[in-house]
């Protein structure tokens, strides 16, 4: 055989293998927050995402469902080959992935108020319920408003606090787009529950990242996930879980 020709065996070669060995992938997952991850069905937007742009490069999405807070120590332990929704920001030593996911939250009101919330400090003096940890992760300027107001509160039952405001008891509550409508679709149907809402952006997306310790698998769940992308198919598994029913 001649030096071209085995030369351009080998270029073949390298250009059809896949970047990362298929194998199961153990994914750190924390909380379970519909829509984007619903523990109890192994499914979710973020969920079908990830699982989906895996399979795209002949990989097999195994969950490992944990306390969020634990994720750090879990992955640096190689319990996981991975971890969803984490950033830069979350002090991993991994590689991220390109952003796969992104975080909508407003300060929500009801409409019938009329309240006029459009800078931070329009916060001061409203009775408030956000999430769980939603001053560490809606940033300095959203502490400093909440820090000495006694009417606010963060809760883990995100339909409570939906509850809350449709009730009247709470002035805003804090959270994902989709999340608070998710669990509105929770909530008995009544003329109370089905008040418009009035959506104050305050808050800058939130994106998120796969970390991954091997970054040829990261390179490889990129490629997939661009793959996905491409097809329509990410864009069908939002809507899926997004679109009003």
């Amino acid at each position: 055989m001649s030096l071209l020709s085995t030369l351009l065996l080998a270029l073949g070669a390298a250009w059809t293998a896949p970047a990362a060995q298929a194998a199961e992938v153990r994914v750190l997952i924390g909380n379970s927050l519909p829509p984007y991850i619903i523990e109890r069905e192994n499914r979710g937007v973020e969920y079908d995402i990830v699982k989906e742009a895996l399979a795209l490069r002949g990989h097999q999405m195994v969950p490992q469902y944990v306390p969020f807070a634990r994720i750090p120590v879990e992955l640096e332990r190689g319990t996981g080959d991975a971890a969803l929704t984490v950033n830069a920001d979350s002090g991993l030593r991994v590689c991220f992935s390109d952003v796969h996911v992104i975080y909508r939250n407003y300060a929500i009101s009801l409409a019938s108020r009329g309240l006029k919330i459009e800078a931070m400090d329009d916060l001061r003096g409203k009775t408030i319920r956000a999430f769980q940890n939603a001053r560490l992760y809606l940033g300095p300027a959203f502490n400093a408003v909440t820090a000495d107001n006694p009417a606010y509160a963060e809760t883990a039952n995100q339909q409570t606090q939906n509850a809350m405001l449709f009730a009247g008891r709470v002035d805003v509550v804090v959270g994902d787009i989709n999340i608070f409508n998710w669990f509105n679709r929770t909530l008995p149907d009544s003329a109370e529950t089905r008040q418009p809402v009035a959506l104050h952006p305050l808050f800058e997306p939130a994106q998120y990242r796969v970390g991954f310790r091997d970054p040829a698998l990261c390179a490889d769940f990129n490629e997939g996930l661009k793959q996905l992308r491409a097809s329509g198919r990410y864009d069908a598994i939002v809507a899926s879980y997004t679109t009003a029913r």
